[in-house]
Order: structure tokens, then sequence, then C-alpha cells
């Protein structure tokens, strides 16, 4: 079980430099005079090999095989699941930069939901089984029902390629459930049902503010979705929003009391390993105050008008919360430990571009706001995007230098 487990988020590494690469070269391409580079094909491609590629694959690989106890975890088709996720993942990063949307790069796209539907009903079905704590048991369920309500998106975008409409309010709309779902929905509850379920795991006993924080977070997700929507100046989507912001206010001050009872140190042994789960909980804590923030007109135009607010709330999630958390998992299963030392450079190069694209996306925003611009930001977030990939392949490379230390005979 383990060495699948590893062999998978192995290869989400691997993708996840190719994530990096593209980044960087749509920020080459803002800067540079690159004929031969299509700016929409490969933000798409960028997108797709991101969702599926690294945080999808390496989500479900942690989802199957940390929360469920043999002999499910071990079943065929959660192998074959991965697999189609990982060809879907490299079709599209290697074809749809060059051919956009073509039978071929959407029989792959198509492939990613197959797959995930195939997981969705397999590890429901599997999870119920488990003796897994209750808490955990709702996070989950709740993670991978997001995941495919997520979809619902996925075909507005659909309809739109396959009727040719012109409609901007669908686009809209359909941009938005997607991202909702997957962000504040499959991502968020995977983070927590996965740290939650090591917490137990290490000893820890559940207790009632940890109860209480997952049960309003799960319930905050349906009405969440308005907070994208109200830019539709609807009475009941207001009333839904402010409802949304009733619920992540409660789930926030449960999970403060949560988190000041545990022992960090105790629980996570590798001091990276405990400073990027911080770093995890800071950007999951700004992502909470931020959605509550845009029920006031001004932050939320922001945040859903504004393009760099957009891609900085995006990146933060994607990147600060659950990428953060990710590598910290990895670190504390002692990935990149050898001859008794856990690398410590390549980290540093990651979580710095991390931090510098953020500080500098939050910077350029706030700069538009005030109808205040550079062309410095451009430049800078190229760097950004450098050191994120240099640190990608940092990361990659010391798990292989691991991986290698072991195969050598003794």
């Amino acid at each position: 079980m383990m060495a699948k487990r590893t062999f998978w988020l192995t290869v989400s590494l691997v993708n996840l430099c190719v994530v990096a690469f593209l980044g960087f070269t749509l920020r080459s391409k803002i800067l540079f005079a690159l004929p031969f580079i299509d700016y929409r094909n490969t933000l798409s491609a960028h997108s797709h090999t991101a969702f599926g590629g690294w945080v999808g694959l390496s989500l479900i690989t942690l989802l199957i095989y940390d929360i469920l106890s043999e002999p499910f975890c071990n079943k065929k088709v959660y192998r074959w699941v991965l697999i189609g996720i990982e060809i879907s993942s490299l079709g599209m990063a290697l074809l749809f930069p060059f051919l956009g949307y073509q039978k071929i790069t959407i029989l792959f796209s198509d492939l990613y939901v197959v797959a995930v539907v195939v997981f969705v009903f397999t590890f429901t079905a599997d999870i119920i089984k488990t003796a897994t704590h209750p808490t955990v048991k709702l996070l989950t369920i709740s993670a991978v029902v997001s995941l495919m309500l997520s979809f619902i998106g996925t075909a507005g975008l659909a309809y739109i390629i396959v009727a040719h409409s012109t409609s901007s309010l669908l686009y809209r709309d359909s941009i938005y459930i997607f991202l909702h779902f997957q962000y504040n929905g499959f991502f968020t509850f995977s983070v927590f049902a996965l740290l939650i379920n090591y917490i137990i795991k290490k000893g820890v006993l559940p207790g009632r503010s940890m109860k209480l924080f997952s049960l309003f977070l799960c319930l905050s997700v349906a009405p969440a979705l308005f907070l994208s929507l109200l830019w539709h100046n609807l009475p009941l989507f207001n009333a839904f929003g402010v409802l949304a912001c009733i619920f992540i206010i409660a789930s926030l001050f449960f999970f403060f009391m949560f988190i000041k009872s545990l022992d960090l140190k105790r629980l996570f042994l590798f001091r990276m390993a405990r400073t990027f789960l911080i770093f995890s909980i800071v950007s999951f804590v700004i992502k909470m105050l931020l959605q509550v923030g845009t029920i006031y007109p001004g932050l939320g135009d922001a945040v859903y008008g504004d393009r760099p607010v957009i891609i900085g709330f995006l990146h933060l999630v994607f990147l600060g919360f659950v990428s953060f958390f990710i590598l910290s998992n990895m670190i504390q299963s002692g990935y990149f430990m050898n001859n008794g030392k856990t690398a410590f450079f390549p980290f540093i190069v990651f979580s710095t571009g991390i931090i510098s694209n953020e500080v500098i996306l939050a910077t350029q925003g706030m700069g538009i706001l005030f109808k205040s611009n550079n062309t410095l930001y451009a430049w800078l977030l190229w760097g950004a995007a450098i050191l994120l990939f240099w640190g990608a392949v940092l990361i990659l490379s010391a798990r292989l230098m691991v991986i290698s230390t072991k195969r050598k005979p003794r």
C-alpha cells in the first residue's frame, strides 16, 4: 500500500514541474514576443494539469491510501483511476498548447471526468463501509460530492464550446461554479479530512471544536456558492451569501479553538513539515476572510473582477493552502530524507516563489484598484515564476535522489 502511495505522489511531483514550467511560459509570453506560443491554449493546459496532474492526483492518492483501510485501498479500480488521471493530465499538458480544443484534447479532458466519476462512486461506497471517524467521513464524502458538483461548471463550458454560444453570463457562471466546488469544496474538505485523520491516528482524541469546525465548514459550501454570484444582484442570492458568511465565521471560530489545542511540534517532527503546515493554515484563514469580505460590493468586485486579485486568490488557495499542505504531508512521510537528513534548500526556493507571487499580485491588484499600475509587476511576476519552476525541479530532484539512494546495493 505504501509503495503505491509513494509512487503516485512522486509522479505528482513530475506534474508539478510541468505546471510550473507552463506557468513560467505564460509569464514569459507576457514579456517577450513568442509567436509560436498561444497564450490561451497554454493557459488551459496549465490549468488542466494543475487541477488534474498535481493537486487532483495528489489529493485523490492521499484519500485512497491514507483514509481507506485495507482491503479497500488495494482495489485495482483505484490503480486504473490514477492511471486515467495521469494519462489525461499528460495528454492535456503536451497537446493542448499546440492544438487547443480539438477532438483528441477533448478526449483527454473527458478521460479525467470519467476517471473521477468512477473514483467518486467507488470511494463513497468504500468509505461508508470503513470504521473511519465520523468527522473524517463527513469531510471526505463532502469532498467527493463537491468534486462531482464542480462538473456542473464543466458541463456549462462544454455546452458553450459545442453550441458556439457567446453568452458571457453562462461562461462566467460556469467558471465560478467549477472553481467554487473545486477550491472551497473538494480541495478544502480533502485537506482537512487528511489532516484530522492524521491527527486521530497520532492518538489525539477528536474534540468538540474539531467536530463543530468540520460541520460548519461543510454547511458553508452550498450557500457560499452565491458569494461568487452576487453580481446578479438578486435578493435571494444576497440572503444565501449572508448565510454563508455566518457559517464561515462560525467555522473559523471553532477552527482557531481546534488548532490552538494541537501540539504541532509533537505531531510534526520535521520543522519544514510544520512550517509548511502553518503556511497552509494561514493561507486557509486568509481565503476564508476574503470569502466573507466579498459580501461587501467593493471587495467582491475586486476579488471577482480584478484580474491580478483573481489570479492572486486562485494561487493563494492552489499554492498557499493546498500545495503547502501536500508538501508538508510528503516531508512528514520522509519522502525527502536522505542519509538521515531532509532536503531544505528546494523548499526554501519554492516557498519563496509562492510568497513572492502572492505579494506581487496583491500589490498589483491594489495598484489597479487605485488607478495606478506599473510594467515592473510583469517582470517581478516572471521572476517569481522562475523561482516556482526552479523550486519544483529541485524538489523533484531531491525526491529522485532519495529513490536512487534506496536502490543502491548496500
